[in-house]
């Protein structure tokens, strides 16, 4: 089986705990996923199966959007509402107004500083394992975007935002930020992601579906390969030509075969991928300027025809 799989993850649940799930129905096909949810976040995982774990860098998901519940007045260790709680204050004064103004600083690009209890790695330990020893080195603040911040709801001490960020946007870090600068601190309450690029929380199984249907369920819901991949364009080769791309080498195009119009200046900036008739490959390739002409170069082969969905 090889595909992506849309789950709507519960709370509760480690983002482990789903992969495992899946893991036992699709075996011994190799599982894994686009990005972990915290065990009290719930929504979206895209978890890739078979030939998929080896799209995660192609996928388009760069920007992802969260429902999110933060709670004013009250500031942990943990930015969540798990932690030690570090700090309280009063937020009754605050108004929608004053909220209005402080959301305008985080919308664009920003700089935000992760928070102690993450999976980022310092010297190849995880931060949230030293943070459990009372570790807590300093961060370096790293840049992200957030297209679109919105209030959804105002009910002190409660402030719901919708937003859509940037990967690797910490939703626990805008909670906590937005609390700082209100001057009253503030944690994550509750998190809730809704879609990742073109892939929607609407499309997904829960665990629930997932254990009552089995494969069978699995294969009906199952993204192709092809599909997940629909934003990086199509070029046609000939047999011999795929079979050439398959062992690794490169072959050589005249410029009119690209589908596309592409100025020579960026076309090694682009991806393409071949499809075979049959569907059961592939291959994602890299187009380099050669005079007139343009030299085609395998980046990744991904081989189905042991077992194959349909689109």
């Amino acid at each position: 089986m090889h595909g992506i799989l849309l789950v709507d993850k519960p709370e509760g649940v480690t983002s482990n705990d789903v992969v495992r799930t899946v893991k036992r129905i699709v075996k011994p096909a190799k599982v894994g996923h686009s990005g972990t949810l915290d065990p009290a976040a719930s929504g979206l995982m895209i978890i890739l199966i078979g030939s998929g774990t080896r799209t995660l860098d192609y996928l388009n998901e760069n920007r992802k959007s969260y429902r999110l519940l933060i709670r004013l007045g009250e500031e942990t260790d943990t930015d969540d509402r798990d932690g030690t709680v570090i700090r309280t204050a009063d937020p009754s004064g605050i108004g929608l107004d004053t909220i209005e103004d402080i959301l305008k600083r985080y919308r664009g690009v920003i700089y935000q500083v992760p928070p102690h209890f993450s999976a980022i790695k310092r010297e190849g330990v995880p931060l949230y394992k030293l943070a459990r020893k009372g570790v807590f080195p300093e961060l370096s603040p790293r840049k992200v975007e957030i297209f679109f911040l919105a209030v959804i709801r105002y009910e002190v001490p409660f402030l719901e935002l919708e937003m859509m960020c940037s990967r690797g946007t910490y939703a626990r870090s805008v909670a906590r930020d937005i609390g700082r600068d209100l001057g009253v601190g503030g944690r994550l309450e509750n998190l809730r992601r809704n879609a990742c690029g073109d892939f929607r929380v609407e499309d997904a199984l829960t665990l629930d579906q997932i254990q009552a249907g089995g494969r069978d369920a699995l294969s009906t819901n199952l993204i192709t390969l092809r599909a997940a991949l629909s934003h990086i364009p199509d070029i046609e080769v000939s047999l011999s030509e795929i079979g050439r791309l398959i062992q690794g080498n490169s072959i050589t195009l005249q410029r009119s075969r690209l589908p596309q119009p592409v100025p020579f200046a960026n076309l090694s900036q682009r991806l393409f991928k071949v499809v075979p008739r049959t569907g059961d490959l592939l291959i994602l390739v890299r187009p380099e300027p050669k005079a007139s002409e343009i030299v085609i170069c395998p980046i990744r082969v991904l081989d189905m025809r042991d077992d194959k969905p349909k689109d």
